[in-house]
Order: C-alpha cells, then sequence, then structure tokens
C-alpha cells in the first residue's frame, strides 16, 4: 500500500487520475504528519492556510490506518457545507483514484430517521393527536414520502415538517422494538446502523460527535467503536463541547412535551386514548406550574435584554419539578394496564422524557454541578423563548480525562488554531497535555492578493452614536468605489441594524442588492443570493466571520467593523474571566485577546479562497494600531499590503 508520500507527491496516483489534481508541498507535509500521528498513535494539532487541500491531507492517512488496522476512522467536521464536500466530492474523487476499495459513511443522528412503525401509529391515532388539519396534511406527505425514500432521512424529506408532527414519527431509542419490530427489515435507522458497522470511515459532525461523547460519559454510546478522531474546524470543538456536557432547558420544550400528552383544551394528545384522568389533571396541574415558573424566570431577567447569570441555588420554585415527577409516577401506574406492546412503549417513553426534563431543571435549581455556569436567557420575537442554561466553564479536564486520555491518536485541524505562532492557548482551553504541532503556511500570495487598510481617528465604541456614524461613513466610503460583493462583518447585532438602517437609502440609490442577517432569508438562503448577484452587500454578524465560501469575484472586500473582542458581561464570558482572576492570571492576555486573535483570524480567511482571488480587507478600528496588544492581532494575521490612514 502506498503511503502518503507516494500517494501525493508530483509522480504519485493522484496526478494521474485526477486530472485537475495539483501537487502542493504544504499538503504533502501536512499529510506526513498525520500519518505519523496515527500510527504511532500520538495526538497532533495542524493549523494549516487556507489552500492547503487539508481534507485530501487526511483522508488518504485516514483511509490507510483504518484498512491496515481494520479499524474504523472518525473524521468530524463543524458546517454542514464541509460535510457535504467530503461525502459528495473528496471523498468520491480519492475512491476513484485510489486502487484500494474503502467505505465511508455519513452519520446522523437517529432523530434524523423516519420509524415506520411509528408512522403507521400515528396515522391510527391521528384525530387523537393533532389539533390541526395543517398536521393531519403533513402526516399524509410523510406517508406517501415513506413509500418512495431510500434514506428514510429528514433531509431526504422535501417538505417543510412541523416538530409537532415528527416528533411522533421519528425513530426513537426510547420507543423502539428492535429486532422484535415488525418493520426492522426495512426500518431506515437500522439499515443506516448496518452501513456505520460496515464502513472504514465514518463522517460525523462536532454535535454528533460531542453528544455520544457526552452518552459515553455515562456508560452508552451511539457511535461504534473507535480509537482515531480527526477534527477539521477543530477551533469550534470546545464551543460545541461546552454545549453537549452541559444542557439547556426551555418553556418551549416543556410546553411541547405537555402538549404532547394533552393540550391545554384537553381535546387532544396522547392521553385522550387512555382512560386515565388522574394522569390529565397531573398534566394541566404542570401547565399551570411551568407557566407560573418561567414568569418567575422573566421577571429574574426584566432589567437585563437577553441573559443574566444565575448564582445560587433557591432563585426560583422547585415545584414544576415535582410536578413533572407526578406524571411520571401516575403513567406508571396507567403502564400497568397497558393493552398492548405499543402503548408500554409510548408511555415508557413519555415517562422518561418527564424524567429527563425534571432531573435537568433540579440540577439548575440546586446547581449541584462543579465548575459549572448557570445562566437565563430569553430570546426576542413573538414567542418568547425563555432558556435556562448549564455549562462547564472550562471543559479542559473533561476532555483530558474523557477524549485524550482514551482515544489513541486525534487530529485537530483548521486555518485557525494558532495564536501569535503557537498552540498553547488552543491546547491550555481543551486540556491537551501532549501533542505534535505543524504550523502551516498557505500556498497563496497574499502580498499580491490582498490590500490591509486601516483608517485611523475611530472615536470611543462607548459614545455608540459617534462610533455608529463613524462606521457607516467609513463603510460608505468603501462601498462608493466597490466592485464585486463586499461582507460587512459585525460584532454586534444592535451596531449592525442601526448601521444597516443609515445605509439602506445609499444602497437602494446606487441599485446594490443587499442582506442583513437576520431578515427573511435564512444564512443559506442569504449566501446563495450573494454569490448568484456578484456585487451585492451582506450586512452579518457571528456566523458570517466563520465557515462561509465564497471564492471569486463575488467577494471582493470584507469590511470588519470593530475587533472581535468577546462581550465580558454574557454569563459564560464573565464565569471564564472569574475562574482567570481565581488562577492569579490575567483574563484579558490569556483568554478575551487569544479568543479576539482566533475571531479576526476566521473573519480575514473569508475573502481569499483561491489562487486566483483578489481583493481588500478593512479593519475599522484603528486599536490595532495604537495598543500595545494590536501588533498581536498583526502578527497572526498572513503577511499582505498594509494601508494606513
Amino acid at each position: 500500500m502506498y503511503n502518503a508520500v507516494e500517494w501525493l507527491g508530483p509522480q504519485g496516483p493522484l496526478t494521474h487520475a485526477l486530472s485537475h489534481y495539483e501537487y502542493r508541498a504544504v499538503q504533502l507535509d501536512m499529510a506526513k504528519g498525520v500519518e505519523d500521528a496515527l500510527s504511532s498513535g500520538r495526538h497532533l494539532v495542524v493549523e494549516a492556510g487556507t489552500g492547503v487541500g487539508k481534507s485530501f491531507a487526511y483522508l488518504i492517512p485516514a483511509i490507510q490506518y483504518a484498512l491496515q488496522h481494520q479499524k474504523k476512522v472518525v473524521v468530524s467536521t463543524y458546517t454542514i457545507s464541509l460535510q457535504e464536500q467530503l461525502i459528495q466530492k473528496d471523498i468520491p474523487m480519492l475512491a476513484q483514484a485510489l486502487p484500494i476499495p474503502f467505505r465511508a459513511v455519513l452519520v446522523k443522528g437517529r432523530g434524523n430517521y423516519l420509524s415506520l412503525r411509528r408512522l403507521k401509529r400515528a396515522v391510527e391515532h391521528s384525530f387523537d393527536l393533532f389539533e390541526k388539519d395543517e398536521s393531519v396534511e403533513e402526516l399524509g406527505k410523510i406517508l406517501g414520502w415513506s413509500t418512495v425514500t431510500k434514506e428514510g432521512s429528514l433531509q431526504d424529506l422535501h417538505e417543510e415538517v412541523h416538530e409537532g408532527v415528527w416528533d411522533k414519527v421519528v425513530s426513537d431509542v426510547d420507543n423502539c422494538l428492535g429486532k422484535k419490530c415488525p418493520t426492522y427489515r426495512q426500518c431506515f435507522f437500522f439499515s443506516a446502523r448496518r452501513k456505520m458497522e460496515e464502513a472504514d470511515l465514518l463522517i460525523v459532525n462536532h454535535h454528533l460527535f460531542f453528544s455520544d461523547l457526552s452518552l459515553r460519559r455515562g456508560g452508552l454510546s451511539f457511535l461504534p467503536d473507535y480509537d482515531t478522531v480527526i477534527f477539521d474546524e477543530a477551533h469550534t470543538m470546545e464551543q460545541v463541547a461546552a454545549e453537549h456536557m452541559g444542557f439547556e432547558l426551555s418553556n418551549g420544550q416543556v410546553r411541547f412535551l405537555l402538549d404532547s400528552l394533552l393540550n391545554a383544551e384537553g381535546t387532544k394528545g396522547f392521553l385522550i386514548s387512555l382512560e386515565d384522568p388522574a394522569t390529565r389533571k397531573r398534566v394541566q396541574r404542570a401547565r399551570r406550574e411551568a407557566q407560573g415558573f418561567f414568569k418567575e424566570v422573566e421577571e429574574f431577567l426584566k432589567e437585563f435584554p437577553e441573559a443574566k447569570r444565575v448564582r445560587e441555588e433557591g432563585v426560583f420554585s422547585g415545584a414544576l419539578v415535582q410536578s413533572l415527577r407526578d406524571i411520571r409516577n401516575s403513567l406508571g401506574e396507567v403502564l400497568k394496564e397497558a393493552r398492548n406492546k405499543e402503548e408500554e412503549l409510548d408511555i415508557q417513553s413519555y415517562r422518561k422524557r418527564c424524567e429527563a426534563i425534571a432531573f435537568s431543571l433540579e440540577r439548575f435549581l440546586k446547581q449541584d454541578l462543579g465548575n459549572y455556569v448557570y445562566w437565563a436567557s430569553r430570546s426576542k420575537g413573538r414567542l418568547r423563548r425563555i432558556t435556562l442554561h448549564a455549562a462547564p466553564i472550562h471543559c479542559g479536564e473533561i476532555l483530558q480525562k474523557e477524549l485524550f486520555q482514551k482515544v489513541r491518536s486525534i487530529v485537530m485541524t483548521s486555518a485557525t488554531l494558532a495564536t501569535e505562532g503557537n498552540f498553547q492557548y488552543f491546547k491550555e482551553r481543551h486540556g491537551i497535555l501532549e501533542a505534535d504541532e505543524m504550523l502551516l503556511g498557505s500556498p497563496f500570495n497574499y502580498r499580491k492578493q490582498v490590500t490591509l487598510s486601516i483608517p485611523v481617528g475611530m472615536p470611543d465604541p462607548a459614545d455608540y452614536e459617534r462610533f455608529r456614524d463613524y462606521i457607516s461613513l467609513r463603510v460608505r466610503e468603501r462601498l462608493e468605489g466597490a466592485e464585486g460583493g463586499v461582507f460587512v462583518l459585525f460584532t454586534s447585532y444592535r451596531l449592525m441594524r442601526d448601521v444597516y438602517a443609515l445605509l439602506k437609502p445609499f444602497l437602494d440609490e446606487r441599485g446594490l442588492q443587499s442582506f442583513q442577517q437576520g431578515e427573511s432569508l435564512s444564512r443559506h438562503e442569504m449566501l446563495q443570493a450573494f454569490k448568484a448577484d456578484g456585487n451585492s452587500v451582506l450586512f452579518g454578524t457571528d456566523s458570517f466571520w466563520q465557515g462561509v465560501d465564497v471564492p471569486g469575484k463575488a467577494l471582493s472586500q470584507v469590511i470588519i467593523t470593530k475587533l472581535p473582542f468577546s462581550v465580558p458581561d454574557h454569563p459564560m464570558i464573565e464565569a471564564r474571566i472569574e475562574e482567570l482572576e481565581a488562577r492569579g492570571e490575567d483574563p484579558f492576555l490569556s483568554y478575551t485577546l487569544p479568543e479576539a486573535i482566533l475571531k479576526l483570524k476566521q473573519g480575514f480567511g473569508r475573502l481569499i479562497r483561491t489562487q486566483k482571488d483578489e481583493g481588500s480587507i478593512v479593519i475599522l478600528d484603528d486599536r490595532i494600531l495604537r495598543k500595545p496588544y494590536g501588533q498581536r492581532f498583526l502578527k497572526s494575521l498572513p503577511a499582505c499590503e498594509l494601508l494606513i490612514g
């Protein structure tokens, strides 16, 4: 079997098999590093700039290792677009070029698959379950689709389906008969599971991976056993890990559970099919308790626009916990009288859902998870979603124990992992004690392809109106002579909305199509329309700083309105800062600044996606020039032509 050097070298098989394959020395260096890490059972952190060809550099060693050792390799990404690139483009190309057959499969969570047995049951009980005719219509569409779909996953259903309908037909671990199910042979989930067991490469996303890791902490699992993991887009690992090692609980989740059992009018829901007045009364009591509880939380948040930390136990009433457990206990009595296995499974499933919510709520109220931060938040808009959050302040210790000590070899790669030329910050945040390191540049010629402009004379951001007007004026100046598409990136929704409102008449007058994140279009729809126009302006916040690929003239300028320092009053950021202060560290130097540097590198990286791209980056924040920390930002960016003033 060829090694990475032979596969990716200038005279290797890929050069002959793929007409457009281009030998890149830096790609070969990365492939050798990955190959060495996998063969020696070591961890590897590798930053590889845009254009290196990271996916081939880790896929080829991964395929070799999986086939040689008969082991599965997990490849985890953050964005759907990268998953699609791997499954639809890169892996098929390698399958065509390599003479050795291998199997790769995209792994989706169980909640993506239709259960044929549950669909049949939902159709039979649709009159009891659904309040609206539209829900029954959606169920009918799912029934028709079930006869033609080969995959049976939600992504394959090209119809909008409400959560309440899909919940009644989804494959559910707590509502599954396994091999005893009459539809087991046709089951979409178990068919996908068999393909997963037979595969050499498992392509997953970070959310699925860390959800599985959380299950493993409790002795369960979804993914099969593995001893090798490759994280692409590894700069997002800590964020996703924190989400899955903690929990969230919203008023919508509680309402959804109670409505599924019995709606507020007492006319629809699972309990309609049961002769059980006692449980019905307990559901309605829990509904009143839930309304009162979340009203308490909303009152607690009254003076805070979005989120507020909960620093001690006993702030809110715990009556809802007991009400949910009363429903669970009442359903336990009903379970004894279940008329068939189907009904027994449904009852058991609802009992577990009641207990899961009660358990999470109890943990939040008692605050008995060590080194966690707890907070409440509310979303804007008509529905007023109120959510309770709990998350570890620092994931490093958990990841070290549950991931890096237990998995033989882990490769972490991204275009943005290093700060000031080293991986100290990344390794500390993730609990990595030992790992090989590679800091690889990009094959792009940034000095010729990019101009970095930094105006001076910026007003103090604390003077909001002057700062807003300054940003609006500078953005307008840059748009006056713009050719091609422009990203205007913000760190705050408020500033984005205000600047967009000031510039909208100018944009309309110039005939420039413009998009503002959070308006009618989804992120994906907005990006597709932006690419199609080729000469438009997109105003975006956090999610447009990363994971967005717009090659060519469709994006010729990126305007960064402010250095991306995290807002220090967010409960999670506040807790991390307090933890660092307690350890005697400077939070700005050891956390706030490195985070901002990585975020700026992500924003910078939106512009140049191919060797033919060229354009300008504008940073409307002259603190990068006049503050002592500014050089740390500049040192972390690719060397390019710099224009000041």
